[in-house]
């Protein structure tokens, strides 16, 4: 009676067919709900249900404290963010350090998509100023629905283009004073421009038709044919032509793929004549260049330096590995050997390029944009961790492609390490297997797939990854050897 008792308490909680139908009904009108929902923010209004309903099932609901950092400067983020009540502010810092208040957002706003579409150094920082409700949703996520999302793909990718724009206007000393709706009526202005590595952005002699702002890439700056000066991501060139009104006084070529803002010459004119204090800062930069450049035409040590540096790839990166020749030991090379012996490769060479009074190892220059060997590459090996290093995956096949690509020598290609067999996680494996195979019998056994068999693989300097320390650097007895960042080096 007992038993009885029990098994009828136990059919009792086991959802009828009807419960069951009422359950996914509600659940369904509750999903329903939270798409009207998106629907009614401004951001989200054009995109279908349809689209909608994927976020709905992925995101969570979140609430955050006022004054929180959601989204650090410094570290790339991992979610996609809704904003559904509150307010936060954005922030970067400009080229000289300073703090950059780039906007502040409220309900209906999106946010962290930069990762989607972005690299690893285009970030802000996004701080809440009230208390804020937010959807979140993991950036894998959304990777993986963008494909059968195309509205909402479109939506964030305007996002993130008129923010990249407003951040590089933001990252401009020129520019990063004004106020944030300034740049944004300024940005509406600017022209976005492709090249190619090695293009030609203006000719020395040609006249001039815009500024133009670095939003991503590298170029060298050249009087005469010689290598005077180095810019990047966030800094201008073209306003000696526009303010003086005279041919370009040099010639700037793209060193890596480099992508552009212009700013027609009648939009810069109107810039100036509704903000004096524009063309002071201007003038006082054009004044600093041509004294640079007249420097650079009588002192050939420099001239002969900057070349070097443009050559070896000296400021790809953010970091170089400096030796100090006098504090070396003589036939040391205990960092060489240290190198080898936590990667069996040595990834690095003492000889270097010789600066002054300091040696640049031959190693990986990390090359932050525009990296040959990740163009070269035919797998997607190469990938930026969350340090902003350049690592090898495990995608590699060792074809070789990457190392007649990198022009610094700095990839090698190598046998792979034979791994043994061994151990008692391969034991449980052909426990497995053979427990399988008395399954089937012999005339039945069923193929395994053949895995591809790599006998090498691509190997460089990636500033020991996943290590406490970097191996040459602990190994020098004499502190000789330094990683330091570029701008202590080169202060150009």
């Amino acid at each position: 009676m007992a038993t009885s008792t029990r098994h009828q308490s136990f059919v009792s909680h086991i959802p009828s067919a009807r419960q069951r139908a009422i359950t996914r009904m509600r659940e369904e009108q509750r999903r329903q709900a939270h798409v009207a929902e998106l629907q009614a923010l401004d951001s989200l209004c054009n995109v279908p249900p349809t689209e909608l309903r994927y976020l709905v099932d992925q995101c969570v609901f979140r609430v955050f404290a006022p004054d929180t950092t959601i989204i650090s400067e410094r570290k790339p983020g991992e979610f996609l963010y809704i904003l559904l009540a509150g307010s936060l502010r954005l922030t970067l810092h400009d080229k000289e350090g300073h703090e950059v208040l780039l906007g502040v957002l409220s309900r209906g706003d999106c946010f962290g998509e930069g990762p989607l579409f972005g690299d690893y150094f285009r970030r802000v920082g996004i701080y809440t100023e009230t208390q804020c409700h937010v959807l979140q949703l993991s950036l894998a996520s959304v990777r993986e629905l963008l494909p059968v999302m195309p509205t909402f793909q479109a939506v964030l990718q305007t996002i993130y283009r008129r923010r990249l724009v407003e951040s590089t206007l933001a990252r401009v000393p020129l520019f990063s004073r004004i106020s944030s709706l300034e740049r944004v009526l300024l940005a509406e202005l600017l022209q976005p421009l492709e090249f190619p590595r090695g293009s030609l952005i203006v000719r020395q002699g040609e006249c001039g038709d815009s500024l133009y702002l670095i939003e991503g890439g590298q170029v060298v700056v050249e009087a005469d044919g010689k290598a005077i000066a180095f810019l990047d991501e966030g800094d201008f060139f073209g306003e000696i032509a526009l303010l003086a009104k005279e041919p370009h006084t040099a010639t700037v070529r793209a060193l890596t793929p480099l992508s552009i803002l212009a700013l027609p010459a009648i939009a810069f004119d109107d810039l100036l004549k509704n903000r004096p204090d524009f063309q002071v800062q201007l003038e006082t930069t054009v004044a600093q260049r041509r004294a640079n450049t007249e420097q650079f035409r009588h002192d050939r040590d420099r001239v002969t330096r900057m070349t070097r540096i443009m050559e070896h790839g000296l400021l790809r990166g953010s970091h170089l590995l400096v030796r100090s020749p006098e504090l070396c030991l003589p036939d040391c090379r205990l960092c060489e050997a240290a190198c080898a012996s936590r990667h069996r490769y040595a990834r690095l060479r003492m000889e270097g390029v010789a600066l002054g009074q300091q040696h640049v190892v031959d190693a990986c220059r990390q090359c932050r944009v525009g990296a040959e060997c990740v163009e070269a590459c035919p797998e997607d090996a190469f990938e930026w961790n969350d340090k902003g290093v350049l690592l090898i995956n495990d995608k590699c096949t060792g074809c070789g492609a990457c190392v007649p690509a990198c022009p610094y020598n700095a990839i090698t290609r190598v046998p792979r390490t034979t791994k043994t067999a061994n151990g008692p996680l391969w034991q449980l494996w052909r426990t497995i297997k053979a427990m399988k195979a008395r399954l089937h019998s012999p005339m039945m056994m069923p193929l395994e797939p053949v895995s591809p068999t790599y006998t090498h693989r691509a190997d460089k300097c990636d500033l020991c990854d996943g290590y406490p320390d970097l191996a040459c650097v602990t190994a020098c007895p004499t502190g000789a050897l330094r990683l330091v960042p570029v701008e202590e080096l080169l202060p150009l």
